[in-house]
């Protein structure tokens, strides 16, 4: 489970941007349906992020795919030439000094009632710091690299000190490790496999996941057409190619079915249904295997009764330790019925142009309430995140020149 993610410098963050899953002790809604519990700490099932046009909302869902994309690939793309690399220039723009810093990235998450903390700092394609540290009782540190000098705990972390001369500086450490199966890194390797990081706008990153589960899980056949079955879908299944298959129950002239239509989903389904049946499948993935999940523009494509419908469900299905993180511009979503306040988050862009990430929990109870309107208080700007086009005299003016 995901405790926290902070990163610094990349794209439109300069400073660093935090992102806690933990509850804040003092707010009481939701408290049995919206956390999970652990022996460790209580975690947050999910997380909201809420921005203007441009704020850096998709910029933050980019920062979690990258830091997977390196721990994943880093090994891999050490082989490549630089020109054969993509993402080169991800680190702040806006400053002047920001291309001489690297770029932070790091996570907190609970393994077996083990709380890991990994991360790395990164300046183009070299890794010039990078640490791992667990906490069972007290926090321990395993491993602390800076450049190619190497800190390793040789009695909590013994499988660092075996390879510690082979790594070249820009591999991850954990990346170089995980292909020889040490079993620590193995856990933090691992623990990204199960994150995915997809867009809600472009379902090409998530789409195969429901082709899959349609043709090894039995029960996911079932579970997906009932849960289309509003569409008039009345089955659902994957042909050999993969290619996934909408059945339309047809009609006599008195109304009565006589027989079931095929629909090719990618030719003939609207782009909504498409995504709905796609995000369905990611979703369902996430619950059945206790993944995490973050998605951007989550609300793109759907009625916002759906969307709604879609938070409902995971925090009442979620029954284990799956998590959800995602952007969304559909201000229906900020309902207290249905999100609590430690789970909305906002980005914002500063007078510097720097995005910056902060909570609805930072507002005090003068500004905000468990009772609030919360969609209202967004609406009108109370927590900033949400400007738009000033419609001036000038710009009307200027139409006409």
């Amino acid at each position: 489970m995901l405790i926290d993610f902070k990163f610094s410098n990349f794209l439109s963050y300069k400073n660093e941007a935090r992102l806690l899953m933990t509850p804040v002790k003092s707010f009481k809604e939701h408290k049995d349906t919206h956390i999970i519990l652990s022996s460790k700490l209580p975690i947050l099932k999910s997380s909201a992020i809420y921005g203007s046009n441009g704020g850096g909302k998709s910029n933050f869902i980019l920062a979690m795919g990258f830091m997977k994309g390196l721990i994943h690939n880093s090994f891999a793309d050490s082989l490549k030439n630089d020109e054969d690399r993509t993402f080169t220039e991800y680190h702040y723009r806006l400053s002047q000094g920001a291309s001489d810093q690297a770029s932070s990235f790091e996570v907190s998450f609970i393994h077996q009632d083990i709380i890991y903390r990994y991360g790395f700092k990164v300046k183009r394609f070299e890794i010039i710091s990078e640490w791992l540290y667990k906490k069972a009782e007290t926090e321990t540190p395993l491993f602390t690299r800076e450049l190619s000098k190497f800190n390793i705990n040789k009695n909590s972390f013994s499988e660092g000190a075996k390879y510690v001369k082979e790594v070249n500086s820009n591999v991850l450490f954990v990346s170089h490790l995980a292909q020889f199966n040490s079993p620590v890194s193995k856990i933090v390797f691992n623990w990204f496999r199960g994150l995915n990081v997809v867009s809600g706008l472009n379902e090409d990153r998530y789409k195969s996941a429901t082709s899959v589960l349609l043709k090894s899980i039995p029960g996911f056949k079932a579970w997906l057409s009932l849960a289309v079955r509003f569409l008039e879908i009345s089955n659902i299944e994957a042909d050999q190619d993969g290619q996934i298959i909408t059945y339309h129950n047809k009609y006599d002239d008195n109304n009565t079915i006589i027989d079931s239509v095929p629909f090719a989903l990618e030719k003939e389904e609207s782009l909504g249904t498409r995504k709905l049946i796609y995000l369905l499948g990611a979703i369902y993935d996430t619950l059945k295997f206790q993944k995490i999940l973050f998605i951007d523009e989550l609300d793109s494509k759907l009625h916002p009764n759906l969307t709604k419908r879609l938070m409902v469900f995971f925090h009442k299905l979620n029954q284990d330790k799956a998590q959800f993180v995602f952007t969304a511009h559909d201000a229906i979503l900020l309902d207290k019925d249905l999100l609590r306040r430690d789970q909305i988050w906002f980005v914002d862009r500063n007078r510097f142009g720097e995005s910056e990430l902060y909570g609805m929990s930072e507002f005090d109870s003068s500004v905000i309430r468990n009772t609030s309107d919360f969609r209202k208080k967004y609406l009108d700007s109370v927590f900033g995140a949400a400007e738009t086009i000033n419609i001036t005299d000038e710009l009307i003016a200027l139409m006409d020149n």
